[in-house]
């Protein structure tokens, strides 16, 4: 499919090149600097106009503040063309009809990211989602409180991955090897919880007076996970009710 991507920051870059991989005609409009990298990272960077008039699909990724804006230009250009837009909170009443709001995370990169989806939708839509990762169609409420687990997700979860392999390397495991230790169990634990919840996959683990009953207690009576729902939770609610 031929696609113009609007703006190459972290997120439309990563959707860039997973998008690529899957075999997608990009051509980007961006503006300094990120219109270097673009280029650098070999993709070829057109006017506005031009980049809209050659596609297919239009993918708007630039800051929110910039959405609304952009969004009114590529209709200007094509009124008719589908527009995918990643601009966390911008509402899609305020981005008016033919616009489809995802919210994805960086790892859309490695395909394996959910992307959360609301509003316009067809076959074209639908394909690039497809290829992006794991897109879930949900309401527009739901999606903004999603964001902080979704689209903030692989942040907070390089804290924890950061904090299994400084554990190891604490009590005497070579840094490299705690690395691949870490990321090889937060993998097969994922793995587990596509058939197990979490409660039987800790029994599968947890015995009577163990090494494993008395770290979960441990965290548990600090309130490590509990801070961990709170601030995530009350961040997601926040967004739910931005209008």
């Amino acid at each position: 499919m031929r696609l113009c991507l609007v703006g190459y920051g972290k997120l439309g870059s990563s959707i860039a090149k997973r998008l690529r991989k899957r075999g997608h005609t990009i051509k980007v409009s961006t503006l300094p600097p990120t219109d270097v990298k673009a280029r650098e990272e070999g993709f070829e960077v057109i006017p506005l106009e031009e980049c809209v008039k050659s596609a297919e699909v239009t993918i708007v990724s630039v800051p929110p503040s910039a959405a609304k804006g952009v969004v009114e230009k590529v209709k200007r250009v094509n009124p008719k063309i589908p527009i995918i837009s990643t601009a966390a909170l911008v509402k899609l009443k305020e981005l008016g009809e033919g616009v489809t709001r995802i919210m994805p995370s960086v790892a859309v990169e490695a395909g394996t990211s959910p992307v959360l989806a609301s509003g316009y939708r067809d076959e074209k839509v639908d394909s690039l989602l497809e290829d992006l990762g794991k897109p879930y169609w949900v309401d527009e409420d739901v999606l903004d409180a999603a964001l902080p687990v979704v689209g903030s997700g692989p942040a907070v979860h390089a804290l924890y991955y950061q904090s299994m392999v400084e554990a190891m390397v604490y009590s005497g495991v070579p840094r490299e090897l705690a690395e691949r230790l870490a990321i090889d169990s937060i993998k097969s634990t994922m793995d587990l919880l596509e058939s197990y919840d979490p409660y039987e996959v800790r029994s599968k683990v947890e015995t009577p007076g163990g090494i494993t009953v008395e770290i979960t207690n441990e965290l548990e009576s600090q309130g490590v996970f509990g801070k961990i729902s709170k601030v995530l939770g009350e961040v997601g609610r926040r967004l739910r009710s931005h209008r």
